[in-house]
């Protein structure tokens, strides 16, 4: 099945490349039940269509393809490998890799150390004479060891990035305690003398595998622990353009490298650019605990309400989205959101969560309240707002804002999400 889809092949080159995957069939995406399943759909050899599961070997969220999992957006063109036979796997089939935005997109995370091994280390590395994979030491486990014509010791953990969006790039798009766990192990061994047997030379390496990027920024809204981390161990190897304040991100111990790969539709790949411009001047955003938010309530049946000071409400049936902000414990205000007992009414939404089937939010962390510029982009989205409810502060009309339709299968909201994450929320 030939999926019709722009992008099919990456930028002619005459330098290196690296295979990545293998094109042995297309499909389109229907589902994905857990992190490592994709339900995908192709024609059969009669001409009709065929259910697929395959494996996800990428266990992101990868939301801006997806969809969020539980509300999947279908229609996604994948680009499947077949197994190889006698493998011992649950799949015949693996989503290697897919269409986006006139790119192709490799979802092996793990393959990404194939690409660092043989073309991005030799490029940030100068003079590197020696790369080892898989080095153990003590009870850690790095991707590399290289030794340099100095005889300079280096370490180095590779990471995947796929979340590309407005020009900037982030990692990770959930919590990843496991790279938060390397960072620290980096940032220990780095600060020992390189002069001793001990000594290493720490490098943490981001390799963005589609899109047009501007910049590199640790994903604070998903993970602000290792975003915070990253800003105190972290030492940007190529930084940012703009203005610095004197002092911040010179001192960290961990060289921080992204680069851009890109990839065609046979799954050749190859190093477009070598180096991305790393901001990590976010850190203490992250640490601060600090921003806005979107919260999502199932209400599934039609009923009145009491809330408050507004009085009596009818609420339909379907989605209401919330926006609020929280300039100081964002998280912890948040949690109290999601839990929907044993807690005092305070603000109108205090009301209605006790009424709610289910519960999601979603934070972005920022630099100022942007719960009015969300409650405008809801309101243009086509969301009809609930008069006077969680705008008592402000000349909103409403901050709540009733939607038909589950709102994470609109396309149109994921990048509503997606674009105060990436661009307004940095916005001073």
């Amino acid at each position: 099945m030939r999926i019709p889809c722009s992008g099919r092949s990456a930028e002619p080159t005459d330098g290196p490349s690296v295979k990545l995957f293998r094109n042995d069939r297309e499909a389109r995406f229907l589902e994905r039940p857990n992190r490592f399943l994709i339900t995908a759909e192709a024609e059969n050899a009669g001409g009709g269509m065929l259910k697929i599961p395959c494996h996800c070997p990428n266990p992101g969220r990868l939301i801006e393809f997806f969809g969020y999992r539980g509300s999947d957006i279908p229609g996604a063109a994948l680009i499947l490998e077949e197994r190889e036979s006698g493998a011992r796997a649950k799949t015949r089939w693996t989503a290697a890799g897919l269409y986006y935005r006139n790119a192709v997109v490799p979802l092996f995370s793990a393959r990404a150390n194939r690409a660092a091994e043989k073309l991005i280390l030799p490029a940030i590395i100068p003079g590197v004479r020696s790369i080892r994979s898989e080095f153990t030491l003590e009870n850690s486990r790095f991707d590399f060891l290289c030794v340099d014509r100095r005889e300079t010791r280096h370490l180095v953990e590779v990471k995947a990035c796929s979340l590309v969006e407005h020009g900037v790039a982030m990692f990770p798009d959930a919590p990843s305690e496991r790279a938060l766990k390397h960072l620290e192990e980096l940032a220990a061994l780095s600060s020992q003398p390189r002069q001793s047997r001990g000594g290493y030379v720490c490098h943490l390496i981001f390799v963005i595998v589609h899109g047009e990027p501007k910049c590199f920024i640790p994903n604070l809204h998903t993970d602000p622990d290792f975003a915070g981390a990253l800003g105190i161990y972290g030492r940007a190897a190529d930084p940012s353009p703009k203005k610095q304040t004197p002092g911040e991100n010179q001192g960290g111990p961990v060289l921080v490298h992204a680069c851009l790969l890109r990839c065609d539709s046979t799954g050749t790949a190859y190093l477009a650019r070598p180096r991305i411009p790393v901001d990590l001047g976010h850190g203490k955003l992250a640490a601060r605990d600090s921003g806005s938010y979107l919260l999502l309530l199932e209400i599934p049946q039609a009923q009145n309400i009491e809330t408050g000071a507004l009085g009596t409400l009818r609420f339909e049936s379907g989605w209401y989205v919330y926006a609020g902000s929280a300039l100081k414990n964002l998280s912890k205000r948040i949690a109290r959101h999601l839990r929907r007992v044993r807690k005092k009414q305070h603000w109108h939404i205090d009301y209605l969560g006790p009424h709610a089937a289910q519960i999601r939010a979603y934070p972005v962390c920022s630099y100022r309240s942007l719960e009015c510029e969300l409650a405008q982009a809801l309101e243009k989205l086509g969301g009809r707002g609930i008069p006077r409810f969680g705008s008592s502060d402000c000349r909103c009309k409403s901050h709540l804002f009733y939607f038909p339709d589950p709102p994470l299968r609109n396309p149109a909201f994921i990048e509503l999400l997606l674009r105060f994450r990436h661009v307004t929320a940095f916005e001073k």
